[in-house]
């Protein structure tokens, strides 16, 4: 029937009509690198992302490069004491050349902010250095020839104050802000604040347990607001009917596994710096999970 509709349409419009690409089409064969700090490490919303795509389009491949940092910005800064004193916060730029150059990625997905303002005050040194390290990460992906870039604006710092009380979650509204004010071809914003703030303020219970880091509702929020943002349509689903679908759950090994084994390869320097890896047979790996996992989402 579809076959038949297009036809018409192509008949009725001269035979000069182009059919739309969709979102997920647009998507689909591109390698897609996501870059952020620990909530992007840890991969859940990264995994969320690859099943709703996975599971809504068999017809189509992805190909998905999770690349968070614990403790990364983008601003370069880092408190005093941070992690006892051991070591200050990693910065993107100290990678992100050498990400850029291995996996050759073709749509960036970049959410950071909640580290880089380091839990001070809103401050115009601390928020020039936010807005700088941004305009450098989207200049230097677009060098390397990246041709989308997704910018998610900042988590929020899940906090409810007393009267009177500092609230860290202001400065990551304002950085929010300055986001959505960037209007730069090949640049999509997604205003993953806001979305966050009026689903909290619609609930009791917070999304993250320490302030930062949200459970699996809040990756899965993560997860289907960056997806809005992309223009990719997804029908509301309970975290825990996602979670317990054996397509899921292998979606979510790979996207660990594959993780693990490409920022070894990469390198990145935290506490101690990593020294790049041969990545060995990891893709020969991966290609292989990706069958098992096709084979499911392909079935009917």
């Amino acid at each position: 029937m579809k076959s038949v509709f297009l036809f018409l349409c192509w008949v009725l419009s001269g035979g000069s009509f182009a059919i739309a690409e969709s979102a997920a089409e647009r998507l689909a064969g591109k390698p897609i690198v996501f870059l952020g700090d620990s909530i992007t490490q840890a991969g859940t919303y990264v995994s969320f992302i690859s099943y709703d795509l996975q599971r809504l389009h068999p017809e189509l491949d992805f190909d998905l490069y999770p690349l968070g940092l614990a403790s990364e910005t983008v601003s370069g800064l880092s408190e005093k004491g941070h992690a006892g004193g051991r070591f200050p916060r990693p910065c993107l730029f100290e990678r992100l050349g050498r990400v850029l150059e291995k996996v050759k990625p073709e749509v960036v997905v970049a959410c950071y902010g909640i580290n880089c303002g380091i839990y001070q005050p809103l401050d115009e040194k601390r928020f020039g250095a936010f807005q700088g390290g941004v305009k450098r990460l989207v200049a230097d992906c677009r060098e390397a020839g990246v041709t989308q870039i997704y910018l998610v604006t900042p988590p929020i710092y899940d906090f409810q104050p007393k009267a009177g009380e500092f609230n860290y979650d202001t400065v990551m509204a304002a950085y929010a802000r300055w986001q959505l004010s960037l209007q730069e071809e090949g640049v999509t914003v997604i205003d993953l604040h806001r979305a966050m703030r009026r689903a909290r303020d619609a609930r009791s219970a917070p999304f993250s347990r320490d302030k930062v880091h949200p459970g699996p509702d809040g990756h899965l929020l993560m997860a289907r607001t960056i997806l809005a943002g992309m223009g990719v349509a997804v029908p509301d689903q309970e975290v825990a009917v996602v979670t317990k679908d054996p397509l899921y759950r292998k979606i979510d090994a790979l996207r660990s596994f594959r993780s693990k084994a490409w920022m070894n390869h990469i390198g990145y320097t935290r506490q101690r710096k990593v020294e790049p890896a041969e990545l060995g047979d990891t893709e020969e790996q991966v290609a292989a999970r990706q069958r098992e996992i096709d084979s499911l989402r392909r079935a009917k």
